[in-house]
């Protein structure tokens, strides 16, 4: 229980011990004011400022000294009394938690009394002025700390307290004030409102950290969202490393997905220890100059220690060498908390404190067992739509409450299989849209003009995607294929043939969206680059089941089974590297290629679909035409026949077609041969082409204009 929920009587009882511990320190400052006062004129001796207590000094009045030695005894047992019968009733005076939790020696502990008296009580302000013998000195001092707790032998060693290594000053419990030219013993001591408002019991997050340490929600525990195995498995090993762990502060990396189990499996071990969980804002962290930064880092700690709070760095997607990656590695080797860093592969540190575990990612199972007890907390119409999600969304616990809330709000009654369906979707979309372009589907399979087998091989590249559950799950190919299960495909073909759209289309059949990646893009003339490209791509897709569509494929792909040199063989190594990901990736992923000739076939035999889409016919292109105005266009003696003559992709037509609406449209009449005539003319120049009277016949006049 923290003192911010403390009942009243704790901090009754604590405020009485409190006042009973400042009384003490007034006895003992009264003590070193006799005991350094000179008979008459009541000046404090110039020769003690100097720390010689074996000097001879001047006469002393030795009865009210021992007055108040006796004072200050009896004041040390009622202390102790009142600190055991707190103690009692479960818990410490908050100074003398402070103590235990940060380490503090008793001299430390009267140190750091000793600088917040004065922001607790302000006539001590004046007290410490007369001590010091002067006004400017209003404020503790490490000399006068050693001057009233520390035997004059024992002064030099004792001043170590402060070192910016020891926990006073490494946990900004107290701060030393500039001006730093002035010696170490004679600057001002403070602590700050959050150590005021701790020993007066109330325990509250620094303010100044609002901004860095963002709390997350409740990770959903065995009972409450479904029972994730590895989660658990994992969160019982963390309790157990940090419980034995020889670091006060132990940092524990989890390797997997950030929504992938390894915070539920933190969230789930610091419930076990009672810890507070806040995830680092690294990004903010990283715009901070460096000196903020460290300050920043240091109140953390003291957080840990005051607050009971442990600290996540989400380093998954952070690359090796960037500033992000700069301020993880302070973050690991600087803070003393608590910390639990998330990354893909293991974050290799000079800390030789990190515990590595990894964390694999929910299996199919416990994903369903998710869906399930999430859902049921909402009215819903959800029946064989799970195991298709499932298959679909690889999402961790976190990302499915977060859906099944979204769907809930967008359903006027119950969730369907659609809205949730959906809802993953937009759960699912962010992580891509800034590495890859979005292409809204808009074609439907009535719109695409392709032979009959090939349109025979689209429908089952959609049939195998649909129907990955029953194969893989309630059939028991999954557990066969290992890791081969995704579904690859490539589309080769002239610039225009129709291979964008068949992805399109399969995408809006599926209703999935789907991300063009340009590979001539990706790929790296540096060595590593490539896959480093590669593997964003992926891991941002991971969760999402979103169709990706590796355009400009002959960019990487070639006739790479002679090795000449280095570069060949990595380039070989990239390759293989796609494939893999191409294979292991639980969605669809595409490649397109103008030129299927430049592909190794060691290569191709790796992919699933091989659909080639050949330069159309005079059939289809006449088809493509009908097809390419719709059915609002105005149209005034269109010849199909005579257009399917000219020898043009569908890419090239649908171009023509829209060419020519505008032409019609600034000559304010339907749309008509000549405007198309000419917008083929245009086309013919962007494609270097003749314009001839084998094409254009009697219109050759119209497209020499």
């Amino acid at each position: 229980m923290t003192a911010a929920t403390a009942p009243a009587t704790w901090r009754s009882e604590n405020a009485s011990w409190l006042a009973a511990a400042l009384r003490l320190l007034r006895l003992r400052l009264h003590r070193r004011a006799l005991e350094t006062r000179q008979t008459g004129d009541g000046r404090i001796s110039d020769w003690l400022l100097a720390g010689d207590d074996d000097a001879p000094g001047p006469p002393r009045d030795r009865r009210a000294i021992d007055q108040v030695d006796e004072l200050i005894a009896q004041g040390k047992r009622t202390l102790a009394e009142r600190a055991a019968a707190i103690e009692a009733g479960g818990r410490r005076p908050a100074l003398l938690e402070m103590a235990e939790l940060a380490g503090l020696s008793a001299f430390e502990t009267e140190l750091l009394l000793l600088a917040a008296a004065a922001s607790l009580d302000g006539a001590f302000a004046a007290a410490f002025a007369e001590v010091h013998g002067d006004t400017r000195r209003d404020h503790a001092t490490l000399h006068l700390a050693l001057a009233l707790y520390v035997p004059p032998e024992d002064r030099l060693v004792a001043a170590d307290a402060l070192l910016p290594g020891r926990m006073l000053r490494l946990l900004r419990l107290v701060t030393v004030d500039d001006p730093p030219e002035d010696p170490l013993l004679l600057r001002r001591l403070r602590v700050d409102d959050r150590l005021t408002d701790y020993l007066r019991g109330l325990n509250r997050l620094d303010e100044r950290l609002d901004a860095f340490l963002l709390p997350l929600p409740d990770a959903p525990g065995a009972n409450a969202t479904g029972d994730v195995a590895d989660a658990t498995g994992v969160a019982g090993a963390i309790v157990a490393r940090v419980s034995a762990a020889s670091d006060r502060w132990p940092t524990v990396n989890l390797v997997g997905a950030t929504d992938g189990g390894a915070r539920d499996a933190a969230q789930r071990a610091c419930r076990t220890l009672d810890l507070r969980f806040r995830r680092l804002d690294l990004d903010r962290l990283t715009a901070l100059d460096s000196d903020r930064r460290a300050a920043i880092l240091e109140l953390c700690g003291r957080e840990a220690v005051l607050a009971g709070v442990a600290l996540l760095v989400d380093a998954v997607g952070v690359e090796r060498g960037s500033a992000l990656a700069a301020v993880v590695d302070e973050v690991v080797r600087t803070v003393r908390a608590p910390l639990f860093l998330i990354s893909r592969e293991r974050w290799s540190t000079e800390a030789t404190t990190v515990d590595v575990l990894a964390v694999p990612r929910p299996n199919r199972r416990e994903r369903r067992s998710l869906w399930r007890t999430a859902l049921a907390a909402y009215p819903n119409s959800v029946n064989g739509e799970i195991d298709a999600i499932v298959e679909q969304f690889d999402f961790g616990s976190a990302a499915i409450s977060e859906v099944v809330t979204r769907a809930a709000a967008d359903s006027k009654d119950a969730i369907t299989g659609r809205s949730l369906w959906e809802a993953c979707r937009v759960q699912a979309g962010p992580g891509l849209d800034e590495l890859a372009r979005r292409i809204e589907p808009t074609f439907g399979w009535d719109d695409i003009v392709v032979d009959a087998d090939v349109r025979t091989q689209l429908y089952e590249l959609a049939a195998q995607v649909e129907g990955r559950s029953q194969v893989y799950e309630t059939w028991a190919f999954g557990s066969q294929l290992g890791r081969g299960r995704g579904i690859t495909a490539l589309f080769a073909g002239p610039s225009g043939t129709g291979k964008t759209m068949a992805a399109e289309i399969i995408a809006r059949h599926l209703r999935l969206d789907l991300y063009r990646i340009d590979l001539a893009g990706v790929v790296s003339k540096y060595v590593g680059e490539t896959e480093k490209n590669l593997r964003r791509v992926f891991e941002a897709a991971e969760s999402s089941g979103a169709i990706l569509l590796f355009d400009e494929a002959d960019a990487l792909f070639g006739t790479r089974t002679e090795v000449r040199d280095s570069h060949d063989r990595y380039a070989n190594l990239e390759i293989n590297y796609l494939l893999q990901a191409m294979e292991d990736y639980s969605g669809l992923a595409i490649l397109a290629t103008n030129r299927r000739t430049a592909l190794d076939g060691a290569f191709l035999r790796r992919l699933r679909f091989i659909i080639d889409f050949p330069f159309p016919g005079a059939d289809d292109r006449r088809q493509i035409w009908e097809r390419v105005f719709p059915g609002a266009a105005e149209l005034d003696g269109i010849d199909h026949g005579f257009l399917s003559r000219l020898e043009l992709t569908g890419g090239s037509i649908r171009s023509i077609a829209v060419n020519a609406a505008f032409l019609a449209a600034s000559d304010h009449g339907p749309i008509r041969m000549p405007h198309v005539i000419r917008a083929a003319a245009r086309e013919y120049g962007k494609l270097s082409r003749p314009i001839s009277a084998a094409d254009f016949g009697d219109w050759l006049t119209v497209a020499r204009r």
